[in-house]
């Protein structure tokens, strides 16, 4: 019986598969309970994988936090996008509560139309999103409290942010659970806020709500001693400080407060004076000579980092025509522009500054002067006041734009023992810079640092602008904010660093979304640079041949327009000569494009034929070799036999 039944191919090929399915069922029942909550993550940036300054924040909160999930059934059963983002979530926030050892409550609800659930939601302030054309709203976000009832909340988890999912609830938790270090701001832009007769109460710059998040931000001023509870000084395009003011920010610096100072030549994103026909030219640029010449920083406010193969492609006015132009003072950087040794740089992938300007270290210098961001190794020096007119002519600067051989540093890290840039104190003779006698009694002046100062300088504040990183989207009631460049995580890192909160910066920069094809531009932009040249001498040609036509022609009285042989004869060789020109000049145009369009017929070429040719070759070669072999042992057992 039995044997008959192995002998039955059919009835022994059924039973095989049902044993393996049982086998198959048991085996994933097994391992999901034994392997349950173990993944591994095969992502670039490993965004699926708890940072290790997630594990810092959540082993060192200092009050219990208590965070509440919203998210309604209506949503994970009609949007399976919105299923698996939910429970990538509620899978978060277990292994957080797990790790913070108790300091981390867990609530979830799930809120449906007119229960108690969405109304705890909307008292909380999470979005109501509409779902359909019937009004029924959908919840999907989290809200936190701390013992003092801080609260804190994500209104909206937007698709758009998932990638930035892990760095908002880490934020979230480390505000509420960790008391925040204190920025001191001195600053002569507008960023954090401003109040106007006329308009009334401006908002904070984006960047700043983003500092606000992770930093108490006090404003501070500089004609007195900095406070003692500062514990970083963020100096933002620094106005015209007095001797008293500087004298200030020096001590506070050699008794070892740390800095994140940004000057800039071409201050962009200053107020600009009006004048009859619209926005005059752009402020003058800001400097801090006395103190970085004290740091041992080399910095000129008159001259500005061009680079060609970092440019920009912005809008623009050329010959009363709209045209993208290279923008060669609007740099995007990449990661190789990043010191990838400091910490505050290492995790950053893009940049986009705007007419920055340079950095160097000075001759005389007593300091460590450290690169942190740099310009290609083709960057040249270039004055800053074309930049500064009222519409600079961005095609005529890129054109005259000669490339130079050396990176030029774009932010510095300032350490060792710097001396003051008051070494003999502020002259008591003068009121205006005398020192209140308060300040005398509590700390005699420093010529030099009691230990290595920390200082970081940057060469631009346009930067600062939300423009350069990030878009405003809406959610519900609210909008959210979509970086696509890694400024505000520049910002963040090194006044984390600079106070020595440096558990969120790991975070930053691993969910940034910007993945330029930096290969078509590199090609695009070496051959714009090799062509640049002869596109100039072109144009000089065809301006002079179009001035040689016009002098060609003469006028009779009457208006009309007499020739003489010999002139008829020089204009058809003008207008020859015009068309000439007008030819290489497209041939110009069509070697800009060709090695553009080279590459995108190789890269289509292999995706469409050749891969698929190969592997089309393997299958054959594995079905001629099986055929072959299935050959072989037929001939084999037809011998035997």
């Amino acid at each position: 019986m039995a044997s008959g039944f192995f002998k039955d191919r059919h009835k022994l090929t059924i039973a095989t598969l049902v044993v393996a399915f049982v086998f198959l069922f048991a085996l994933n029942a097994f391992s999901n309970a034994l392997f349950r909550g173990v993944s591994i993550d095969f992502t670039e940036d490993r965004e699926f994988t708890l940072s290790p300054g997630t594990i810092q924040v959540l082993k060192n909160i200092e009050e219990p936090v208590t965070l509440r999930l919203f998210v309604s059934p209506a949503l994970t059963e009609k949007v399976p996008s919105y299923a698996a983002a939910a429970e990538r979530v509620r899978n978060l926030l277990q292994q957080y509560a797990s790790l913070a050892r108790g300091k981390i409550k867990l609530e979830f609800y799930a809120p449906k139309p007119f229960s108690e659930d969405e109304d705890r939601a909307a008292a909380y302030g999470i979005d109501g999103i509409p779902l359909d054309q019937g009004g029924e709203k959908i919840y999907f976000g989290l809200a936190g409290t701390n013992s003092t009832d801080e609260e804190k909340k994500i209104a909206f988890f937007h698709p758009n942010r998932a990638r930035f999912i892990e760095y908002d609830l880490t934020r979230l938790v480390h505000s509420l659970g960790t008391k925040k270090k204190v920025v001191g701001l001195i600053a002569s832009l507008p960023i954090n806020g401003s109040f106007n007769m006329r308009t009334g109460m401006t908002p904070p710059w984006e960047v700043m709500k983003e500092v606000a998040k992770a930093f108490e931000v006090k404003t501070v001023s500089p004609d007195k001693a900095i406070p003692k509870d500062i514990d970083v000084l963020m100096i933002v395009h620094p106005g015209r400080l007095d001797d008293k003011s500087l004298y200030n920010i020096d001590q506070y610096v050699l008794r070892g407060g740390h800095a994140l100072v940004m000057v800039d030549p071409v201050p962009e994103s200053a107020p600009r004076r009006r004048t009859m026909i619209g926005a005059g030219p752009v402020a003058p640029g800001s400097d801090l000579p006395k103190l970085l010449k004290s740091w041992g920083v080399a910095y000129d406010r008159l001259m500005v980092a061009a680079d060609a193969r970092r440019a920009v492609r912005v809008p623009t006015k050329y010959q009363g025509q709209s045209v993208y132009a290279p923008h060669i003072g609007y740099l995007q950087l990449r990661k190789e522009d990043f010191n990838d040794k400091d910490p505050v740089t290492a995790s950053l992938k893009t940049m986009i500054v705007g007419t920055a300007g340079y950095l160097a270290k000075a001759k005389d210098a007593v300091t460590t002067v450290t690169p942190l961001i740099w310009t290609s190794a083709n960057a040249a020096p270039q004055k800053a006041l074309p930049f500064r007119a009222p519409q600079a002519d961005l095609v005529g600067l890129a054109q005259s734009h000669k490339p130079g051989d050396k990176k030029l540093w774009l932010a510095v890290r300032v350490t060792g023992k710097a001396k003051s840039a008051f070494p003999d104190g502020l002259d008591k003779k003068d009121d205006k810079n005398k020192t209140d006698k308060k300040d005398e009694k509590t700390a005699a002046p420093l010529k030099e640092a009691t230990d290595s100062i920390n200082v970081i300088v940057v060469a631009d504040v346009d930067f600062l602008q939300e423009s350069f990183w990030a878009q405003k989207q809406r959610a519900g009631q609210s909008e959210i904010l979509v970086p696509f460049a890694n400024n505000a995580d520049f910002v963040t890192n090194a006044l984390d660093n600079l106070s020595g909160a440096t558990a969120l910066m790991e975070l930053r920069g691993r969910g940034s979304p910007t993945r330029p094809f930096t290969l078509v531009e590199d090609i695009q932009k070496e051959s714009s640079a090799r062509l640049r040249a002869k596109q100039k001498e072109l144009a000089d040609k065809l301006k002079e041949v179009r001035k040689k036509i016009e002098e060609a022609r003469t006028k009779s009285k009457d208006g009309s327009t007499v020739l003489t042989e010999a002139e008829q004869a020089s204009l058809r060789g003008y207008m020859t000569e015009f068309l000439r020109i007008r030819r290489e000049q497209r041939e110009v145009l069509f070697a800009l494009r060709e090695d553009v369009e080279a590459l995108e017929a190789r890269m289509k070429f292999y995706n469409i034929a050749l891969i698929p040719l190969v592997i089309a070759l393997i299958a054959i070669i594995v079905a001629v070799l099986h055929i072959r072999r299935r050959r072989h042992r037929h001939g084999i057992g037809g011998t035997t036999a």
